[in-house]
């Protein structure tokens, strides 16, 4: 072990990240994640890496079952649906939040979502749009929406 990891661990603890599991990080990144050996990914701004038991059950599932189009009426149309509001209802879950008063809408990012708030916003002259300094691009992108309904009022 190199002298600047025992340096971390001292301060943050052997299992740093990872306290109540059984497995280390170097465990879990030797078993779960071998082809980053003698490499350093640190793009996790887009996505992070899936692990090599997350590809294990997701060929699985979809080597043993047929999905169809959510929209269409078959039976494997109906199990996207079972799974789709299956994911919605753990994520309310998660959130503690009641699907009287929350829906769960699933994106394809973060930008899509900022489009659909500012699309679904109730605009007028006396909205007011604010933001943070440091915020996701896309927010910036928002501000376009009560400029449009102030120039058609």
């Amino acid at each position: 072990m190199d002298a600047q990891k025992e340096e971390f661990l001292k301060e943050f603890g052997a299992d740093y990240g990872y306290p109540n599991g059984p497995k280390t990080i170097d465990q879990i990144r030797a078993t779960e994640f071998k082809r980053l050996d003698g490499l350093v990914y640190l793009d996790h701004a887009g996505s992070t890496l899936y692990s090599e038991l997350q590809m294990e059950a997701v060929f699985s599932e979809l080597t043993t079952n047929v999905y169809g189009n959510p929209h269409s009426q078959s039976d494997s149309s109906s199990a996207t649906c079972d799974i789709l509001r299956e994911a919605r209802q753990q994520v309310l879950d998660y959130f503690n939040a009641s699907p009287k008063d929350y829906k769960c809408i699933f994106t394809s990012g973060a930008t899509a979502a900022l489009k659909l708030v500012g699309e679904a916003f109730p605009w007028s002259r006396q909205s007011s749009f604010m933001y943070t300094m440091e915020n996701h691009n896309s927010v910036l992108g928002i501000r376009e929406y009560p400029t449009i309904v102030a120039s058609f009022d």
